[in-house]
């Protein structure tokens, strides 16, 4: 392959760097700062041998330096970590070495160690706010997930239960889960089967030669909700077991960090309050508003009763109806809100431990010592660890299925609602509820979703930035070897500011372009 140029001989270049207006070689012996001393307690320095371990890391790197310059690379002997990195209980002796300003500064040296180690706050220097907000989340936001396992408990959305004692979600039992294994193939297989009856439906709606195009829309949202049904099922069931144990982790890591950093959190304000405040209730009505809306026109083409109700039958016939309309929207509204709610809950974590581990950030809510390198540094590895199981479960398929799920639902809902702007609203009150709340629930979902994502990547970004200016360039090092805290999208993209502009943008341009072309 080289001699017929497919593969080219690389020549190595050495490390450079700018000095005035000349360019001079990076010389490594100048630069004895260590990674290393961010996790460990005692000085170890590079430059004074105080072990056996010591000088064989000298020698390693002395041989190294000797080939270099000789230009055999060759024979070099280079080691790329200490080996007593993983040793524990090596003895150092006492040297008096120099602790530059700007290392106490920064959070190093061997004072500053010890300061970040002996930081803990105890439970006689909480106020009660932050006693009452163990898990830093406040108690709305708790109520708001047991609401949704309540709703997601009743429609079979997933085995899961609540622990009042750990504050922990747990799974059922074998035998229960067995249980939910059955009943969930059955609403999935019959969810199936309806889908392809709605498909036919809006078809034929759609064949009829229609005067307004607001009951094909109508319709499109029923297909609508039966495809959503069937795609959040199969995702709850291939994820539910990461989901369940994220969230736990979540709670787990905000203990951890607020048992030994946190103050006060009078005044704080969380974000996306829109979602909890107004999208989680809203929705949770959505079900029993779909039920009203079928109970109100089960006469519909839509419906299965349609082929076999009348007016004049007893009311009863509509319960099983009702009671399968019930499955289906709790399901999909339980999968859809644990989802926003998981994203809204996690961003507002992160974003609170970012804020409090810049540098040189003035900041009442937690102690002085956060802000130590080696601090921030362990807290950001955190949430580093914290954002990777957050994308395992999420990024394959919840948040892309949000997002369609958003999409696809503001459409016709818009354009049903501006339709509806007349008698009609007041002749099918209260089933067309369902329309201006599809509305709202889908905006304010969608805006709480996408701008927490956004901003946690770009608190993320200053955050390496706010670090960036130190001096040590083994520092600058590890800063540049985290990547960025992002929520990510499937494989494809990560969200940004950019992206919740252009999700609405599309959005209302779908919507206006159905009201001119559709009467």
């Amino acid at each position: 392959m080289q001699q017929n140029g497919c593969l080219k001989k690389r020549r190595r270049r050495n490390l450079t760097k700018v000095g005035g207006l000349g360019v001079k070689g990076y010389d490594e012996d100048t630069d004895t700062y260590r990674g290393l001393d961010l996790y460990q307690d005692g000085p170890y320095p590079y430059d004074r041998p105080s072990s056996l371990f010591d000088d064989r890391y000298e020698l390693a790197n002395r041989r190294h330096f000797e080939a270099r310059n000789s230009g055999k690379m060759s024979s070099s002997t280079r080691i790329t970590r200490d080996p007593g990195f993983s040793l524990p209980g090596r003895v150092q002796d006492d040297y008096d070495y120099d602790i530059f300003e700007d290392d106490v500064e920064l959070g190093f040296g061997p004072g500053s160690r010890k300061i970040s180690n002996a930081a803990f706050v105890s439970p006689a220097q909480k106020t009660d706010e932050a006693l009452a907000r163990p898990y830093l989340l406040d108690a709305t936001v708790m109520t708001r997930l047991k609401q949704l396992l309540l709703l997601g408990k009743t429609s079979g959305a997933f085995p899961w239960s609540w622990d009042k004692r750990t504050h922990r979600i747990n799974r059922w039992s074998p035998g229960w889960e067995k249980v939910w294994v059955v009943v969930w193939a059955f609403v999935t297989v019959q969810t199936v089967f309806l889908t392809g009856f709605q498909f036919y439906s809006f078809f034929a709606r759609v064949g009829a030669g229609n005067k307004t195009y607001r009951e094909v829309f109508m319709n499109s949202l029923s297909v609508y909700w039966y495809i959503c049904a069937v795609y959040f099922n199969i995702n709850m069931y291939l994820y539910k077991d990461l989901i369940r144990q994220y969230i736990n982790t979540l709670f787990g890591v905000n203990k951890k960090l607020c048992d030994k950093f946190l103050i006060d959190i009078y005044g704080y304000k969380d974000g996306g309050r829109i979602l909890i405040n107004l999208s989680i209730p809203s929705n949770c009505s959505q079900v029993f508003a779909s039920v009203a809306l079928f109970c109100v026109m089960p006469y519909q083409p839509w419906y299965l009763t349609s082929y076999i109700y009348k007016p004049e039958n007893p009311w009863y016939w509509l319960i099983p109806g009702a009671i399968q309309e019930f499955l289906v929207v709790g399901q999909v509204i339980t999968s859809y809100m644990l989802t926003s709610w998981i994203v809204v809950a996690h961003t507002n974590s992160v974003d609170f431990w970012l804020k409090e581990i810049h540098n040189n950030n003035d900041s009442d809510y937690t102690i002085p010592e956060i802000r130590e390198a080696r601090s921030a540094i362990e807290i950001y590895r955190s949430l580093q660890i914290l954002c990777t199981c957050f994308n395992d479960c999420m990024s394959p398929l919840a948040i892309p299925l949000v997002k369609v799920h958003i999409l696809t639902g503001l459409i016709p809902c818009g354009y049903v609602l501006i339709r509806s702007m007349n008698q009609i609203f007041i002749d099918e009150f209260p089933g067309i509820l369902t329309y201006p709340i599809g509305v709202v629930d889908c905006a304010t979902a969608g805006f709480a979703i996408l701008s927490m994502a956004a901003e946690m990547f770009d608190l993320g970004c200053s955050f390496i930035d706010s670090w960036s200016l130190t001096k040590q360039k083994d520092f600058r090092r590890i800063l540049r070897s985290m990547p960025t805290l992002r929520v990510k999208v499937g494989h494809f993209y990560h969200i940004t500011v950019s992206t919740t502009i252009t999700f609405f943008y599309v959005t209302t341009n779908y919507i206006i372009d159905c009201i001119v072309t559709f009467p």
